[in-house]
């Protein structure tokens, strides 16, 4: 009980109300009564596992009831999604499915009122746990993205690529192919002149006649 109340009031309203909500899902959530004359009268009723819809909604409940008690005992369950994730889906569905059952259903009596009541409570405490987790910004930062929404963004973030050179053109048939003249060299002599004279800097004598 401890554990409980170090959690959140939203994982206490959860947990509470989803037991709560399987010890009333045994009860007769719908119930006709009969007149039998002379031998007298009776009832006869169906708990909420009568139908397929009861069913989900139970398995539903104690799903969220296991979750809840791991996260009491500090156990890590290896799913993707975050507890306040997972607890809102199944807090929403749960909801949802006791509110069909009982609007879908005849002859329905109290436990079932009671049960959607229930319900409710378990979609609010999760509404609670979301609200504690960041809200709507924590719910759709759960949501896979698709690899067609990464493609693009892994491209725009890589480098572009330099297009290659292009190559030089084929020579013709019949001719030799042509060597690239060589650049000149920086101090060589240009092409076509004179290398310039070393000595031209000493100053020249002539001779006295």
């Amino acid at each position: 009980m401890d554990n409980l109340k170090a959690l959140g009031r939203g994982t206490q309203l959860m947990f509470i109300a989803a037991v709560l909500l399987i010890i009333d899902s045994f009860f007769h959530w719908q119930e006709v009564d009969f007149d039998l004359g002379p031998l007298g009268s009776g009832s006869a009723g169906v708990s909420a596992w009568d139908d397929i819809g009861g069913i989900i909604m139970g398995i539903l409940t104690i799903v969220l009831i296991a979750r809840i008690a791991a996260r009491l005992a500090a156990v890590d369950v290896p799913i993707p999604l975050s507890f306040a994730t997972t607890s809102f889906v199944l807090g929403i569905l749960i909801a949802v499915l006791a509110i069909i059952k009982n609007l879908t259903d005849d002859y329905s009596t109290f436990w079932s009122y009671v049960g959607v009541v229930l319900a409710i409570l378990i979609a609010v405490g999760a509404w609670m746990e979301v609200q504690q987790a960041g809200g709507v910004e924590h719910l759709m930062s759960q949501v896979p993205s698709s690899p067609a929404a990464a493609a693009p963004a892994a491209a725009g973030g890589a480098a572009p690529e330099s297009p290659a050179p292009p190559a030089p053109p084929a020579p013709p048939m019949g001719q030799p192919a042509q060597e690239p003249a060589p650049s000149d060299a920086p101090g060589a002599a240009p092409s076509g002149g004179a290398a310039p004279d070393a000595t031209s800097d000493e100053p020249s004598t002539e001779r006295e006649s």
